[in-house]
């Protein structure tokens, strides 16, 4: 039976030493090739390795590739793998980030077509903000109405990361205008609360307040995911002060997610004393880490402290 060439040429890249003369011979013949899955491989190999030296013939690639995308690269894996690979190796070519950005592309599903590069664009995007292009800035606004969601949140981990007076007040009006998609509001948020601190809190905690359940939750989890020890005494404070239910979920999942000091504390003093509805939000919240052998004793013991613990541990799968 005849191998499969792709399957082969695969194989060949197993084990590969991306340090070596000879491992990156290899390789590059691989990104020269015209398998779009070998290429990917070999993109992720080389950015793993932070191979420098193959910066080029991943830019050479992404380059031959972009035009014919969805001929040569079904899915958009290679351009997507390629493209992550240069941001590993803090490749500086603003202009191959931007028409990264720009690259849509429609491939056929059952009923219709959609677009498979959305993650494409919001890795080029971050490409672009590590660049040293003055004006990085304009095509991330352009990003921001993007009509697929993760390009948006890409666009949003991008302008924090460029980091200026400009971005953050980019990101303090996406904060008010919204975002359909929760994951969005929460990207903005984070990098709000990253780049402005204390400043930000009030705009956050107003929309913690929202009555729109999606905005509710994804700024609370946004306060949780910021580890700032302000944010975790506002998420303690309103989790005592709140009476609904699923905010009290949202609140301490938080809390949880944090893993600070002083969020774990209250959290487990919560399987300890608090109401049974609460210990349970609080187990439940704290299951996701069930392979943390010693939080899992902590959580154990915290629960062993109650007439009803062990019930609640087995309800909260632990």
């Amino acid at each position: 039976m005849k191998n499969d060439p792709i399957e082969s040429a695969m194989e060949r890249l197993d084990g590969v030493d991306a340090h070596s003369a000879e491992g990156r011979s290899i390789l590059q013949k691989a990104l020269e090739g015209k398998y779009s899955l070998v290429i990917a491989k070999a993109a992720r190999i080389a950015g793993e390795a932070q191979a420098f030296e193959l910066a080029g013939p991943l830019a050479a690639a992404f380059a031959r590739l972009l035009p014919r995308g969805s001929e040569r690269d079904k899915g958009c894996t290679a351009l997507t793998d390629i493209a992550r690979a240069l941001v590993k190796l803090d490749y500086d070519d603003a202009e191959l980030f931007r028409r990264g950005m720009k690259h849509v592309q429609m491939e056929a599903v059952w009923g219709g077509s959609v677009d498979v590069a959305p993650e494409l664009r919001a890795v080029c995007a971050m490409g672009l903000a590590n660049s040293r292009d003055p004006k990085k800035l304009q095509p991330m606004v352009e990003l921001l109405a993007d009509r697929e969601w993760p390009a948006r949140a890409g666009a949003l981990r991008a302008i924090t990361v460029v980091g200026t007076d400009s971005a953050s007040l980019l990101l303090r009006y996406k904060a008010l205008l919204g975002d359909k998609e929760p994951e969005v509001l929460s990207d903005c948020l984070a990098g709000l609360l990253a780049l402005d601190g204390a400043e930000a809190l009030p705009v956050v905690a107003k929309l913690a307040d929202s009555n729109e359940p999606e905005v509710r939750e994804a700024a609370i989890l946004s306060l949780g995911a910021s580890r700032r020890a302000d944010a975790i005494e506002w998420l303690k404070e309103r989790f005592d002060q709140t009476a609904h239910l699923e905010t009290k979920k949202y609140l301490v999942v938080a809390l949880a997610s944090s893993r600070t000091e002083a969020a774990m504390a209250f959290v487990l003093e919560l399987i300890r004393e608090g109401t049974r509805s609460a210990a349970a939000m609080a187990i439940s919240a704290l299951s996701v880490y069930h392979n943390d052998r010693g939080l899992r004793e902590e959580i154990v013991r915290a629960a062993e402290s109650r007439e009803d613990g062990m019930a609640l541990l087995r309800e909260g799968k632990l």
